[in-house]
């Protein structure tokens, strides 16, 4: 205690309820002076004026035994709480000072349900269980709230926050609910640790973790509890005597794995590990346990040998090239092995046959390897492996994010614009070309050229118009001719709209042949022509056969109205392989030859194509007729004497009667070749073995137009009467 003298000098700096209350405390400690305690508790009543000054001043006359002043002022505080926090306090201390519990229950509970903030709820759980002794209504409290702790981390995350707020017993009093049972090692050295780290007691976490050894019943189980005191604690004698304890359990692979990295990683022993990781070594055939074994090898042990010898029976197993990328990964993270890891890649390699396993596996072996060489020669054989066009954009972003090979670059966007489908995808071949080609604008050209014969809307005709100015700002010539038809697509969209919904009801072929001329001969459109003269073919395709009568006005409208020279050498070439007849043939050359508006290219084609008729001809022991036939042919088609001549030539070498001979001299006669014609007809002559086939020879003169004594004299001895061939 102190005396009235003693605390006289502090009496006079006091100023409020509390200070007041405090030194009255003070002087009524024993041996007490209760008569000066009173004096400065009245001055203390006299400077009240909210809840705490009146409690603090309560709590006074309580300490000198006046217990009916105390009960009047707590009611004073009672009548002047406002807010929750002052109910709590002020119930608190009545029930723990002044002993009425059912009065401070009372305003406590008013408290709790006026509250939702957690560590004000944590107080009040406090000072239930420390004022009224109610356990029940504390645990509630607790349980109110740690209702969204699920495990032990959210309550060691709400505990800290308690602590942190100034009141460790109640964090304390949280965290140890989530005490874990104890024959879960694993979170009981996970509470263990939330224990050390928080309160710093390591008699608790002694204690703690000593409770679960005997609930450790696999090799695991040991292990953990090991970890737990030799990381806590620092206790190695223990820990080693839970990895003695764990040896008594493991009977497979798994556990003898579990145990060696105990022993490795816990107590150093690496030839205890060697041992027991060899034994899971043996034991282990699954991609799982195998990754998990080298893994465990390379991270805790010098010598990486058990670890490179699991990767090696765990590459004869996989099969797939994501497997093998995963594995060639594996041991460069681990082992840093590239011969090993290049040798696995190989080996994916071999077995990746679609453009996505390619990419993937080129980016892989980009970043573990830092190959350029082989990363481009991979995303090289994705391009060739391409067969849409998101398999070849995949590349193009790949490249994107690296610096590319310029050649390879070239290919893939190359590739890329080959699989395009939509003007959509053309245009963005172009805008990643400029990107990844800088300087070089062959495949923007290319592509801005594909857009534009592609060209369905007026609004892909405005995205190609802004695409050509900003990619080819200087291309003139392009960006005036792209913006004229633009011009004249926007002032002709009225036509446009009625072309568009009379396809819709279009159903055949010829129907949309016709259209493509009207839109060719009213607009100017090629590109619009060709997308209809593209479903007349595609049409035409689903009937499953050929009919050159079918083709031949879509061969027509290819070659005059779109002038598409690759498109025309297809479907050439698709009437070339389906003619099977001289008529399939002749109608053939004659439409190439005659009916096509490049004349230059129609007369070239059709020499070529005869040439390879003459050539099936000399192959395959053809008749005279045959050569006949394709000599009249050239030459009205071609107007090649000479080379009409020269398959005459060939066909008089068959020649074996009078009408053969006959047939190629009045050709002969026709084109204007009467030496010729005449010494065709002497060898007529001369075939001849009888009167009647004389007879016959003459006659066939005379209705050529021949005059000859020959030709005289078979008529005078047949009466002018003829056979015919």
């Amino acid at each position: 205690m102190a005396t009235r003298e003693e605390l006289s000098a502090q009496a006079s700096a006091c100023n409020d309820a509390e200070s007041y209350a405090a030194l009255a405390k003070q002087a009524a400690a024993e041996p007490a002076d209760l008569d000066y305690a009173k004096e400065l508790l009245a001055k203390g009543e006299s400077n009240c004026s909210f809840p705490a000054h009146y409690v603090a001043v309560a709590e006074g006359y309580v300490a000198v035994g006046d217990k009916d002043k105390a009960a009047a002022l707590y009611d004073e505080a009672a009548n002047a709480c406002f807010d929750a926090k002052e109910k709590a306090e002020t119930g608190y201390s009545i029930a723990k000072f002044l002993g009425d519990r059912d009065k401070g229950r009372a305003l406590l509970e008013e408290a709790i349900s006026e509250t939702t903030n957690t560590t004000e709820l944590l107080s009040y759980a406090g000072y239930v269980q420390d004022a009224l002794q109610d356990n029940a209504l504390a645990n509630k409290l607790f349980s109110k709230v740690t209702a969204n702790c699920k495990s032990i981390a959210d309550y060691q995350k709400l505990a800290t926050d308690i602590k942190n707020s100034g009141n460790p017993t109640t964090a304390l009093m949280v965290f140890k609910k989530a005490a874990p049972s104890s024959s879960e090692t694993a979170d009981v050295v996970s509470f263990a640790q939330g224990l050390k780290d928080l309160f710093g007691d390591d008699k608790e976490v002694a204690a703690t973790l000593g409770d679960a050894e005997s609930n450790c019943m696999f090799p695991a189980q040991f292990v953990t509890l090991a970890g737990g005191f030799m990381n806590l604690l620092g206790d190695k004698a223990k820990a080693e005597d839970l990895l003695e304890q764990g040896k008594n359990f493991a009977m497979s692979g798994e556990e003898n794995l579990d145990l060696a990295t105990g022993y490795a990683s816990l107590l150093g022993d690496q030839a205890t590990a060697k041992d027991m990781y060899g034994i899971a070594l043996n034991e282990f055939s699954g991609k799982e346990d195998l990754l998990k074994l080298a893994s465990a090898v390379a991270a805790n042990m010098d010598d990486k040998t058990i670890a490179g010898k699991a990767y090696d029976k765990l590459a004869s197993k996989l099969s797939t090239p994501s497997d093998l990328a995963m594995l060639a990964k594996a041991v460069n993270d681990n082992l840093g092995d590239k011969d090993r890891v290049a040798s696995i890649y190989a080996a994916a390699e071999s077995k990746a046959t679609n453009a996505a396993a390619l990419v993937s596996l080129a980016g892989e072996v980009n970043t573990n390897l830092q190959d350029p060489a082989k990363t481009n020669a991979l995303y090289a054989k994705a391009v060739d492996a391409c067969k849409v066009y998101t398999d070849a954009t995949s590349i193009l972003e790949a490249l994107a994010k690296n610096p590319a090979d310029a050649a390879l670059a070239a290919t893939s966007l190359q590739k890329a614009l080959e699989l395009t489908e939509t003007n959509a995808q053309v245009l963005d071949v172009a805008q990643r070309a400029q990107k990844l080609t800088p300087g070089d604008n062959t495949v923007v050209i290319q592509a801005l050229d594909k857009a534009e014969a592609n060209v369905s809307s007026l609004d892909e005709m405005r995205k190609l118009a802004n695409a050509s100015k900003q990619l080819l700002a200087d291309d003139a010539e392009r960006n005036d001719r792209i913006g004229a038809k633009l011009a004249k697509r926007e002032a002709s969209q009225a036509r446009y709209t009625e072309f568009q919904n009379q396809e819709k009801t279009l159903t055949r072929p010829n129907q949309f042949i016709a259209l493509a001329g009207a839109v060719v001969e009213e607009l100017e459109d090629t590109s619009y022509a060709s997308q209809l003269l593209t479903t007349a073919e595609e049409k035409m395709q689903e009937a499953g056969t050929f009919s050159f009568a079918a083709y031949q006005p879509l061969i027509v409208s290819v070659g005059n109205l779109v002038k598409d020279k690759a498109w025309l050498a297809r479907l050439l070439d698709l009437a070339a392989n389906n003619s099977n007849t001289f008529a399939q043939v002749r109608n053939l050359g004659e439409t190439v030859s005659k009916q096509l508006s490049d004349t230059e290219f129609g007369k070239t084609w059709t020499q070529q194509f005869y040439a390879a008729q003459l050539e099936k001809l000399d192959s395959s022991n053809a008749s005279t007729f045959e050569y006949n036939k394709l000599a009249k042919a050239v030459k009205e088609h071609l107007d090649d004497d000479a080379q009409a001549q020269t398959i005459l030539d060939k066909g008089e070498a068959k020649a074996q009667n009078h009408f053969h001979f006959a047939y190629m001299a009045e050709l002969a006669q026709k084109w204007g070749n009467s030496s010729k014609a005449e010494s065709l007809y002497a060898k007529a002559t001369a075939a001849c073995q009888d009167a009647s086939q004389q007879r016959e020879l003459a006659d066939l003169m005379r209705k050529a137009g021949v005059v000859s004594t020959l030709a005289q004299t078979a008529t005078q001895s047949q009466g002018g009467k003829g056979t015919y061939w």
